[in-house]
């Protein structure tokens, strides 16, 4: 078993069935960056060591429950407690592992490669009366039927982050070609009621703006988030959603498109 601290935000386990090992692998992180990624799971016990609860083992492996996974954790448990690397807490001694490679594109070649990916534009939305708070994503997402469930990524400097976290809830509005009105008001007005001045806006639950005539609304409480690189998830199980037939406006190569069926 290995618990990935990555440079990205993200901890994650790699192995989680393979009971021969156990060890943190860490991306190359700043000192002070380190220290907190390593304090969400445990405490350091000196340069080459980390200290980890089997409890928050259990939890990163996200296999708990399955009898065969526990059977084999349990021997690893019991191994290590024999080898003396289980302290009076109950807490395991893990050895760091530091990825020493972690090559990456350059922020040019990413977003020239993130411009060829079309996308449909949505209108986020949030709160209710003088708290409402909006922005354009392109990056909604479905991401289960059963629960219901869509996500997108919002940078963690963007004006609406506050009011996501503290509602908890948001809708996803999708604009079509008619809605150019609506995303120009979303991207030049201050933050706030401006930019709900156009538009055909409703309430939906919760008094949160809906837009009458978008493509598709879903209403969502927020059930997770997560911190990657500059960026948030959020992601959101629909409680309720309208959808009608219209054409969908397109983010493509930096600029907005209309879509057209191809004649086959």
């Amino acid at each position: 078993m290995r618990i990935h601290l990555t440079n990205t935000g993200a901890i994650t386990v790699l192995d989680a069935a393979e009971f021969r090992k156990l060890d943190v692998l860490i991306d190359p992180l700043a000192p002070e960056k380190l220290e907190q990624a390593i304090s969400k799971i445990g405490r350091r016990e000196d340069e080459n060591h980390i200290r980890l609860s089997p409890a928050v083992l259990r939890f990163l492996a996200d296999r708990a429950g399955d009898a065969q996974w526990e059977s084999g954790f349990a021997q690893m448990m019991a191994y290590a407690a024999k080898a003396g690397w289980v302290d009076e807490h109950g807490d395991v001694r893990v050895h760091i592992e530091r990825n020493e490679i972690d090559e990456v594109v350059t922020e040019v070649e990413f977003k020239a490669a993130m411009r060829a990916l079309p996308a449909g534009i949505s209108a986020v939305t949030t709160g209710s009366g003088e708290g409402v708070a909006g922005l354009i994503v392109s990056s909604l997402t479905s991401i289960s039927a059963e629960p219901p469930l869509v996500g997108f990524f919002i940078n963690e400097s963007s004006s609406i982050v506050p009011a996501l976290l503290a509602n908890g809830r948001f809708v996803a509005n999708v604009l079509g070609e008619a809605h150019r009105d609506v995303m120009s008001a979303f991207l030049c007005e201050k933050q706030g009621p401006a930019r709900f001045s156009k538009g055909n806006w409703g309430s939906g639950l919760h008094d949160q703006p809906v837009l009458n005539d978008a493509l598709a609304s879903v209403e969502c409480d927020i059930v997770n988030t997560q911190a990657l690189g500059t960026h948030r998830m959020i992601v959101g199980k629909i409680r309720r959603s309208v959808s009608r037939q219209a054409s969908p406006m397109i983010n493509f190569n930096a600029g907005t498109h209309r879509l057209e069926p191809l004649p086959l």
